[in-house]
């Protein structure tokens, strides 16, 4: 059988490969992938510190470097819009403070030159002298120096005044600056300088860290280096084991393939042997059924009914031998409704007198009628066989010779057309043999050009339905067959109403 037949590949050339375990390859990727993430991880660690030592390089120190630098930038900005807003307050508040320092260097000059503090110094000083020259215990030549020295202190003391509206002056402007100093420190301004010492010192954070990293440069880049190589490892050991996987695979395919494709070459064969046999019994049949005689039913037929109407048919052909399309009948015409009926004759009227005819006269019996109008009372059968051979069936016994000539007529027709009808069947049975012939070598030329190997589809055959897909079962085969003789069948039914349509059959 076709299912249990094995393919002749798998021997020692042909040794079919191992099918590749999925969960295993599946655990091995998964590590391996593992594995090269982490080489991949510190493979980009130690790129970003090293590109972090290079400031054109986008790293995010760097990134975050030019981003400070444009903030700071932005501050100063601000801060300048900030003293343009306020540019009059400011000049004043310099103009203030300019006095101030000049009022306080005119003080500090006139107290070094006067050689005290303040004016009460001056008085105890003036008190001093003028008790000693009150006294008159100095000597003219002193007392007059002290009364020249008290003399010059009271005008020095007089000066002492002006140093009070010096003072005066510079507590005012440094009242004035305080106020105007007030104006320049609000939460805006100072916002903005703290946030400008904090990234100042952000800054200086990134540079110390590039300023470490140009040192070890060098070893920075060798760490790199085989960072790199290990990460290029890890990524061919993913390679290699999907590639080892899907040669795998494809190999296990590749063989299961061939054997699928040869199973299918070999039930090819077997399914065209097969319908080959079938398309020749088909054909076989429907010679067979076209070299039988033509109009043979209706010739039995009519034979039949001549003969039940005029037993004497036939008689002097008994001794003739079998015709040139002798063959056992087909069928025969059912006798039993003939029992008990006979040919109605003149003398014997009254077998087939109807008895629904109306009585003439009273007290008459009533008798037979006349042979001429008698009527006939026929079997349901005879009717039926008439019509078949087309021909009315009588209604009178004197309509029966006219029944009996018009049959004799259509036999005579038939068995005239039978040798060239039964040619015409056989020539119509082998232009529909060689049809089928054709039918049958459409498909073989169309699978011959379709590509070879197997192809996945939404829907596939059931193996019981389709002998190319699957085993050639007991069921469908059986169900195959009966498909075929049906349609010869009905093919040869077709031809028969065919032959019962043919030439007319021309009558006196």
């Amino acid at each position: 059988m076709a299912d249990t037949q094995t393919a002749p590949v798998a021997d020692g050339a042909n040794k079919r490969p191992e099918k590749p375990d999925e969960a295993k390859y599946k655990s091995d990727l998964a590590k391996a992938e593992k594995d090269h993430e982490a080489a991949q991880a510190r493979f980009n660690a130690i790129r970003a510190k090293l590109d972090g030592a290079r400031p054109g390089k986008s790293t995010p120190a760097n990134d975050r470097f030019k981003e400070l630098v444009d903030d700071q930038k932005s501050i100063r900005q601000k801060q300048q819009e900030h003293k343009s807003a306020k540019a009059g307050q400011q000049d004043k508040f310099n103009q203030n403070d300019a006095l101030i320092k000049k009022l306080i260097g005119e003080q500090k000059d006139a107290r070094s030159r006067v050689g005290f503090k303040n004016a009460e110094e001056i008085d105890a000083k003036i008190d001093s002298l003028q008790k000693q020259v009150d006294a008159g215990t100095m000597k003219l030549v002193d007392e007059k120096k002290a009364l020249t020295e008290v003399s010059n202190l009271r005008r020095t003391k007089k000066g002492f005044v002006g140093l009070d509206d010096l003072q005066k002056k510079i507590d005012e402007k440094k009242a004035e600056n305080a106020e105007l100093k007030k104006t320049f420190d609000n939460p805006e301004s100072r916002a903005l300088s703290q946030k400008y010492e904090d990234n100042q010192k952000e800054l200086d954070d990134i540079k110390a860290a590039r300023e470490d990293t140009n040192k070890n440069f060098d070893t920075l880049k060798a760490e790199r280096d085989k960072f790199y190589e290990e990460q290029q490892a890890t990524y061919q050991a993913i390679r290699k084991v999907k590639d080892d996987y899907y040669a795998q695979r494809k190999a296990y395919k590749e063989f299961e393939d061939l054997i699928w494709q040869q199973k299918r070459e070999r039930q090819k064969a077997e399914k065209d042997s097969y319908e080959k046999e079938k398309r020749k019994r088909i054909a076989e049949q429907k010679l067979e059924e076209a070299s039988e005689p033509a109009f043979l039913d209706q010739i039995r037929t009519a034979e039949g009914l001549i003969r039940h109407f005029d037993p004497s048919f036939g008689t002097d052909e008994g001794d003739k031998g079998p015709g040139q399309f002798a063959a056992t009948a087909s069928r025969t015409i059912d006798e039993g409704g003939f029992k008990g009926m006979k040919v109605v004759k003149k003398e014997d009227e009254d077998f087939f007198v109807g008895g629904g005819g109306k009585k003439k006269g009273k007290g008459k019996k009533g008798g037979a009628a006349p042979a001429e109008s008698g009527k006939l009372n026929m079997n349901i059968g005879i009717i039926e066989e008439l019509a078949k051979v087309g021909v009315d069936p009588p209604s009178t016994q004197a309509d029966v010779p006219g029944v009996v000539e018009k049959l004799k007529e259509k036999l005579e027709a038939w068995k005239k057309d039978q040798d060239a009808q039964t040619q015409k069947n056989i020539e119509k049975a082998k232009k529909e043999i060689e049809k089928l012939e054709q039918e049958a070598d459409a498909p073989n030329a169309a699978s011959s050009s379709a590509p070879a190997g197997r192809q996945n589809r939404a829907k596939k055959v059931s193996a019981k339905d389709a002998l190319v897909n699957g085993p050639v079962s007991a069921e469908s085969e059986q169900t195959q067959e009966k498909d075929g003789v049906a349609d010869a069948t009905k093919e040869l039914a077709e031809a028969k109403i065919e032959d019962k349509e043919g030439p007319p059959v021309e009558t006196a």
